[in-house]
């Protein structure tokens, strides 16, 4: 417990400085800021999409993935990421932006799989949060990963499904630098977001040491246990440390 209070207290510090923060300058939700400050009169499903296209290469260095959301949002898809799926216009080589391959080992013939099965989930629905709504995070996760899973998203239970989570958080948690455009979903809910670099920070405090679906539960819990309400904020905190913002030492 005291292990666990010091390092709740050390992330606190961290959100004090939450406020003058700025995300945008490296993270992947910046390059979705860039979306939506691009597009103001942009409707829901299209915010939606760019944010679901962004999460889904969301891994790696940081510079290529934003190097290939913008490529994707404002080159491939002409910021309207849902008439682009919902006209076809990924069929044959979309827009020619990307040849072969979108994003390392994301190949062009996998996304165009991808959008698909986006255009078939959406089927009678005006935006995610309604195909999803009475939907628990669980729930959504797979429904999510299903429709990505040419794209080797993972699926919980067998993976951490990081950037499906790091999704949930953008699109229902309301403070920065989330988006909390989903209106029904509560943020007690979400799941922390879990990788090698969390898990290493986060191991101590955890009865399982690795970075599974088991170890991303047993974090959510104890976020959950440190505010029940918007048990996130601690997810935003290692975020800053990640980018330099504070010592863990």
């Amino acid at each position: 417990m005291p292990r666990e209070n010091a390092f709740r207290s050390k992330l606190e510090k961290l959100l004090e400085k939450l406020p003058e923060y700025d995300f945008r300058k490296t993270d992947p939700s910046g390059i979705v800021g860039e979306f939506m400050d691009s597009n103001p009169g942009a409707a829901q499903i299209d915010i939606e999409l760019a944010a679901l296209f962004v999460a889904m290469i969301s891994w790696g260095n940081r510079k290529a993935i934003r190097s290939t959301a913008r490529k994707l949002l404002f080159e491939e898809m002409r910021l309207e990421p849902w008439r682009y799926v919902s006209a076809g216009e990924f069929e044959g080589a979309g827009n020619g932006v990307f040849r072969k391959c979108v994003y390392r080992t994301l190949d062009f013939a996998a996304f165009k799989d991808v959008c698909v099965n986006i255009r078939k989930g959406l089927e009678g629905f005006s935006s995610i949060e309604e195909a999803v709504e009475g939907k628990s995070s669980l729930e959504t996760l797979e429904i999510l990963c299903g429709w990505l899973k040419p794209a080797r998203i993972g699926v919980p239970g067998k993976g951490v499904c990081k950037r499906m989570c790091m999704y949930l958080r953008w699109m229902t948690r309301k403070g920065i630098p989330d988006f909390g455009i989903w209106k029904n979903r509560a943020e007690s809910d979400l799941f922390a977001v879990m990788d090698v670099h969390v898990n290493r920070l986060t191991a101590p405090l955890r009865k399982c040491k690795t970075p599974t679906w088991k170890g991303c539960l047993e974090l959510t819990g104890i976020f959950r246990k440190w505010d029940k309400n918007d048990p996130l904020k601690y997810d935003i905190a290692l975020m800053m440390y990640a980018d330099g913002a504070g010592d863990f030492s």
